[in-house]
């Protein structure tokens, strides 16, 4: 079995978040249990890069590209054509690109099933709403008429997804969770000197891109009304939206709040784990998570979690490993309270152990496979019928 992922961005392109880990997380799956799996993507810092590289066993191929941000077009059209040509089974993952329609487009030509999977970027949210509501009716759909499959990867997610994909096409299949990366966490003492954190001072944390659908504003008036004494909120992560982080900034400094908000910049790998190792609450107070993966990987890291019910690892999350709360500065700043208190904390977060057995990337990559196997074969039948 031969599958080719499509995707504007691959690990390790940390600055889009977890997507491109998760992506990657699969492939890995996939190859561990003896699939031949390649990932099609884009280099973001070399738009001339045409190489084939291992990315931890992973074979990625680069594409060549013009274009800015995620409107990206590709200059190599054959290595896409000849890889989905030679390929059992197409995989492409995001909307609002053009890398995956034409991929679909090809796919379509040769025969080859196609498997769509959204990332949570349906229906159109936060920037360039009107563009995106045209490029569904434009490309969306068609690409959701010439695939196999749609994949939701939360319950929210699924509901959202019924208003477009046919019912016989959409499956419900969970993120997870490389659980092993999380259970010995690196030393955390050269960020807390960094960040001038005092041995008494707990430590709220949010890792993610700074950006407008983060919800971060309300976050930090919650923070302001919640009044925790001897707490320092950490926001890490790429700023992406320049005017969003001056707004946040501003709010800092019309609450005075200089000395108790850290805006830390980017941190990935060892040095995010680490960050992890300091906190004693992680928030997500995001508008919409198709997912969260922060999230999960917080609670890999044995830390409690404060999320948005409007996150879609909020159910799995709530009660369990932490408390999820609706949006608006109140209800955030009263789940702050909470999940600082140590006694409501503790009975929030009794079956923590439970929800990390549950976040594990086995049975997503098992029912992936499965998932794989059947279409392959419905498709051959089909051939033979013909």
């Amino acid at each position: 079995m031969r599958i080719v992922f499509v995707t504007p961005f691959y690990y390790p392109e940390h600055k889009f978040g977890g997507p491109p880990r998760k992506i990657h997380a699969l492939a890995s799956g996939l190859l561990r249990r003896q699939i031949e799996v390649m990932a099609i993507t884009f280099d973001f810092a070399n738009a001339r890069n045409r190489e084939r590289r291992s990315v931890e066993n992973v074979p990625v191929q680069y594409l060549p590209w013009v274009g800015k941000g995620l409107r990206q077009l590709p200059l190599d059209r054959c290595s896409l054509s000849s890889a989905i040509r030679d390929a059992d089974l197409i995989h492409c993952y995001g909307l609002y690109n053009f890398l995956c329609p034409l991929a679909v487009q090809f796919a379509h030509r040769y025969h080859k099933p196609t498997v769509l999977e959204p990332l949570g970027m349906y229906p159109p949210r936060a920037r360039n709403r009107l563009a995106k509501l045209s490029y569904n009716l434009a490309i969306t759909r068609r690409m959701i008429r010439q695939s196999q499959v749609v994949i939701a990867t939360s319950r929210a997610e699924l509901k959202d997804l019924k208003k477009i994909v046919p019912s016989h096409k959409l499956i419900y299949r969970p993120n997870g969770i490389d659980l092993e990366r999380f259970k010995n966490l690196p030393p955390s003492d050269e960020l807390r000197v960094r960040w001038n954190l005092s041995p008494h001072e707990r430590v709220v944390l949010f890792i993610g891109r700074i950006s407008l659908i983060k919800n971060l504003e309300q976050l930090i008036l919650a923070f302001a009304e919640a009044d925790i004494p001897r707490t320092r909120l950490l926001l890490v992560g790429p700023s992406l939206e320049e005017s969003y982080i001056r707004k946040l900034r501003s709010i800092v400094s019309n609450k005075q709040l200089e000395l108790r908000v850290t805006f830390c910049g980017p941190l990935y790998e060892e040095e995010q784990r680490a960050a992890l190792g300091l906190a004693d609450l992680f928030v997500l107070p995001s508008l919409n998570e198709s997912f969260g993966n922060a999230a999960g990987e917080a609670v890999a890291a044995g830390v409690p979690v404060l999320l948005t019910n409007t996150c879609g690892i909020a159910p799995l999350i709530d009660r369990r490993a932490g408390l999820a709360v609706p949006l608006g500065v109140e209800s955030l700043a009263k789940g702050l309270q909470v999940m600082l208190d140590p006694v409501q904390r503790d009975l929030l977060t009794a079956q923590r152990e439970q929800v990390k057995r549950e976040l594990s990337w086995d049975e997503p990559i098992q029912q992936k496979m499965e998932l794989y196997e059947r279409i392959i074969e419905e498709k051959e039948k089909v051939g033979v019928t013909r």
